[in-house]
């Protein structure tokens, strides 16, 4: 499974473009079907939970998920800024340095805005909690890596998704849409640059 990832970060170290290596990692995931076996479990899940700073116990894993691919791109040799690891979503804007973030208007001025980091609240919560994860409380969110936009929707890749956000049946590393003035949009907190 790994070996087939060498390609494809290689192809980014060579280029000298990280934010196109980080992108290339998370789709190979994408591609490869990871699905989770039983809730928050199964062998490539308890690896990002494992590698991406936690126990391997069942959790939820979009940030480990997350944390583990921005493992991966220092352990190539790329410079990463990451806030992490971390199992908390929602800790990734709370603990970046303000320079590394970018407000959730912003993404549509960002020249090149493939590999920051999504962080949002739970679908499943009111959109206050977007305003309460801005002032640095704890609430429950979703992240993943964001591997393109166009017009006005964010597209990215996350684990521990059903495709539509946070999963609460069986989770996947899966494609997600970010349209502007949608649900997920109200309850987006922003983003992270780390590459």
């Amino acid at each position: 499974m790994f070996q087939g990832l060498i390609p494809l970060i290689r192809r980014g170290i060579q280029a000298n473009d990280p934010k196109g290596a980080l992108v290339s990692l998370v789709e190979s995931y994408e591609r490869q079907g990871i699905r989770e076996k039983g809730q928050n479990a199964g062998p490539m899940v308890v690896f990002f939970q494992v590698d991406g700073g936690g126990t391997g116990k069942p959790a939820p894993w979009c940030a480990y998920f997350v944390s583990s691919c921005l493992r991966t791109m220092s352990r190539v040799g790329f410079t990463v800024n990451d806030p992490g690891p971390t199992g908390r979503a929602v800790a990734f804007w709370q603990r970046a340095d303000p320079s590394q973030r970018v407000e959730r208007e912003d993404i549509f001025k960002v020249k090149d805005p493939r590999g920051l980091v999504f962080v949002r609240t739970r679908m499943s919560n009111g959109i206050t909690d977007r305003q309460r994860a801005r002032q640095g409380d704890k609430v429950q969110g979703h992240t993943g890596i964001v591997t393109h936009v166009e017009g006005s929707t964010v597209y990215a890749i996350a684990g521990n998704s059903s495709g539509g956000g946070h999963s609460n049946t069986t989770g996947a590393v899966a494609c997600e849409v970010i349209v502007r003035d949608s649900p997920a949009w109200d309850r987006l907190v922003g983003f992270v640059e780390v590459v």
